[in-house]
């Protein structure tokens, strides 16, 4: 009987220990394992709108904005050169990082409101937190099953004000059907979405980029030229609708209300450039309908009302635009800097190539060789050669200078460098102002247009739209071409009398570079690929006004 009980006792000590060790090792494979709950930690960095060509709608390559102009005649002394251009995200001038290639960052203020809403994987409501940016931490803790996955959306207004209710109610919610509804348009409306697997008695952080849904505008009114300030200016905006109910499951967002229209109000008036004091996010879905008026504009002592530069703008929802008005004397020859100009549509052209004696007349009915001009490579202040040059250029350089060789600027504010050969008081133009010059002008051909070394009898004509009596004559002085790849071959003329080849001060890293080129059936902005050759090729320069 002894010998039973003490069998016994050593039994119930086994099943302790092993019942023991077993529960100790059950929880310690809870402790490191993906089974208990997760901590999600949430924080906010910026915002970002993205570019026409992320979105895919219209640009020719991704690296050309469609930019959109009109010209109306504000009186028969001064016109109003309107252009809208979506923000280039890699140019200098976008709001925060210049090397983003496809975004551009804005900054966001604490204390504004924002919600996360929490779906799994089957699309089902589960978890829903508003919090304040900079307050995280005062927001209930959002803890979730670890070794599951969800899906975390994230919506905001960007105002310290508390958001809409979601609907439906919890009960019935699901991804695919909440909604949060507005009665204001005048909002930002932000949105970020992700998916995420929590891992289990852990933190796991959610840091939220929001990239923004509506458009945005920011208008500039620009009397610089006229030499008189602007004393008043309002504008108006349409379409714009008063209320929208977003859709979380994408961001996407239907109008509600009534279509209103948005005022635009300016600051600094009283002077030269005014811009609007408004952040003019617009309540509208993708459309090519958005029109721009100027309900009252005064300028010195011209008073005008309900001006419409645009009528019919293409605008893509999260995508920052900048309306640029510019109020410039009507085209007119001119003397600029001691030297012939013929103003067009606000921008000061030269009437002779570089290193053309500027006492012989540009635009003879005949064209001679003495008109032709000086041959320069890309970023070079030395010539290659003169404008009767055929053999190869003596002074060649393979190498391609760095981009901002000659504009130290931007494309929207260019500055002249040492390196340009323009003359003082002018410099080698954008590439946007070149399109400019071939969209303000009507075309036409002068001499016979056909190749040949000694052929220097063929220009093409450009005449102001607005001044039949304004023009420019622009030589087919061909190039001084290479050839090979890298170190090129240099050799001599290339299709002179039969085209023209006209620099610009444009380039990216691809290396690129923008020309004006024509021939006796177009005339055209032409853009270089990754080929670095074209800055290496000579070509005559036509420069425009500082002003």
């Amino acid at each position: 009987m002894k010998f039973f009980y003490r069998k016994l006792f050593y039994y119930i000590i086994f099943l302790t220990i092993t019942h023991y060790t077993l529960t100790s090792c059950s929880k310690s494979s809870d402790a490191t394992g993906s089974q208990g709950s997760g901590l999600i930690q949430v924080s906010v960095g910026h915002a970002i709108f993205e570019s026409e060509q992320t979105l895919g709608n219209r640009a020719a390559t991704p690296a050309e904005p469609i930019i959109q102009r009109n010209t109306i005649e504000l009186n028969k002394d001064f016109l109003m050169v309107a252009e809208l251009r979506p923000e280039d995200p890699a140019s200098d001038s976008s709001l925060k990082d210049g090397t983003r290639a496809a975004t551009d960052t804005s900054a966001l203020g604490n204390n504004i409101r924002y919600r996360i809403l929490v779906y799994n994987q089957a699309g089902a409501f589960v978890a829903e937190r508003d919090y304040i940016r900079g307050q995280e931490a005062s927001t209930q803790a959002l803890q979730l099953d670890g070794g599951s996955t969800y899906t975390f959306v994230a919506v905001s207004l960007n105002t310290t004000t508390d958001l809409p209710a979601t609907t439906p109610a919890v009960a019935t919610r699901t991804l695919a059907n909440s909604r949060i509804a507005t009665t204001t348009g005048i909002n930002a409306l932000m949105y970020y979405k992700q998916t995420l697997t929590v891992s289990g008695n852990s933190i796991n952080r959610l840091d939220i980029v929001f990239k923004h849904q509506k458009p945005l505008i920011g208008v500039t009114i620009n009397s610089q030229q006229t030499g008189y300030n602007i004393t008043a200016a309002a504008g108006r905006i349409n379409p714009h609708n008063d209320g929208m109910t977003v859709n979380l499951a994408d961001g996407s967002h239907t109008l509600s209300g009534n279509e209103t229209g948005v005022n635009i109000a300016f600051d600094n008036v009283g002077s030269q450039i005014i811009t609007n004091t408004n952040t003019s996010f617009i309540n509208s879905i993708s459309n090519s309908v958005t029109s721009f008026s100027l309900l009252n504009l005064t300028i010195g002592s011209i008073t005008a009302t309900n001006l419409v530069p645009f009528t019919n703008l293409t605008v893509s929802p999260g995508v920052r635009y900048n309306l640029i008005l510019n109020i410039v004397p009507n085209d007119q020859f001119l003397t600029h800097q001691g030297r012939p100009a013929a103003r067009i549509n606000g921008v000061i052209w030269a009437r002779h190539n570089v290193g053309v004696d500027i006492t012989l007349n540009p635009d003879e009915s005949e064209v001679f060789v003495n008109v032709h001009g000086d041959y320069f490579q890309w970023g070079r202040l030395a010539r290659s050669g003169t404008g009767i040059s055929n053999t190869a250029n003596p002074f060649f350089a393979s190498n391609a200078p760095a981009n901002n060789t000659w504009n130290s600027g931007t494309e929207t504010t260019p500055i002249k460098t040492a390196a340009d050969p323009c003359p003082t008081g002018y410099r080698i133009p954008t590439r946007r102002e070149q399109e400019a010059l071939i969209a303000d002008t009507d075309w036409s051909n002068s001499g016979p247009f056909v190749t040949g070394d000694s052929r220097f009898d063929s220009a093409k004509i450009l005449t102001s739209k607005r001044n039949s009596q304004v023009r420019l004559t622009l030589p087919a002085q061909g190039w001084l071409s290479v050839s090979g790849s890298a170190p090129y071959n240099n050799v001599g003329i290339t299709s002179r009398g039969s085209r023209g080849y006209y620099h610009s001060s444009f380039s990216t890293n691809n290396p690129r570079t923008s020309i004006m080129r024509f021939t006796s059936s177009d005339f055209t902005q032409a853009n270089g690929g990754t080929n670095p050759s074209w800055k290496v090729l000579s070509m005559p320069i036509r420069c425009v006004g500082i002003q």
